[in-house]
């Protein structure tokens, strides 16, 4: 039997999880099982403030995007767990700006990013210094002394036993980089898919509250 996806989207509403899953019925003949992921909206109360401190940030960063970045981990940690509870293969995780920028391929191999942006070692670079990367169509290899690939919009993580590595990696640190930056930083992807399936469409950031520029950083991976 040929492999198929399992898909978990992580949106905010029942009506965009519809709206996603009717843009990939074109490719059910590929699609085993797509189920939603409610996007995580945390409650900051007197009695659990010490959950900003759980968040590694620059000193002035406003607790409202605190509060939202630690919702988008909780978010795919509830993904990750779905996964691991219904014991799917060839899951993707896609964020609720995930748009397909070509055809859904078969699902590849190895565990990789299907969409991001390809930035230097050091992410402050990001944008500043061109990386000479020459990706060939399909799977490619990430070289972290040369680069990282950065944003979370398009997931795919073969196993069961991957999602739960996954999920660990974000419950036992003291402190969390933003989930992007994480992943990046313990190298927890060694692979992307070339051209990118997923870029994130233009839409107003719910963490950074303007509309970002996420959709040029992530076709073709910003190269």
């Amino acid at each position: 039997m040929s492999k198929k996806y399992n898909i978990y989207i992580i949106c905010k509403n029942e009506e965009i999880f519809n709206e996603k899953r009717r843009e990939l019925e074109k490719y059910k003949g590929k699609i085993c099982h797509i189920q939603w992921i409610p996007a995580e909206y945390l409650t900051l109360t007197q009695c659990n403030r010490a959950m900003l401190k759980k968040l590694k940030t620059l000193y002035n960063t406003k607790e409202k995007s605190i509060i939202a970045k630690l919702g988008c981990i909780a978010a795919h940690r509830k993904a990750l767990l779905a996964i691991f509870s219904n014991q799917t293969r060839n899951n993707l995780i896609l964020e609720e700006d995930a748009t397909l920028s070509g055809p859904l391929p078969v699902p590849p191999k190895e565990s990789c990013y299907m969409g991001g942006w390809i930035v230097p070692p050091h992410v402050s670079k990001a944008g500043k210094v061109k990386i000479d990367v020459k990706p060939k169509n399909g799977i490619n290899k990430i070289n972290y002394e040369k680069f990282k690939v950065i944003t979370t919009h398009a997931l795919f993580v073969e196993t069961p036993e991957e999602a739960m590595i996954l999920l660990e990696s974000t419950i036992l640190p003291e402190k969390m980089k933003n989930y992007d930056i994480h992943l990046a930083d313990c190298e927890m992807f060694d692979a992307y898919y070339y051209p990118p399936v997923f870029v994130q469409g233009k839409h107003k950031s719910d963490i950074e509250d303007k509309v970002n520029k996420n959709d040029e950083h992530t076709h073709n991976y910003g190269l």
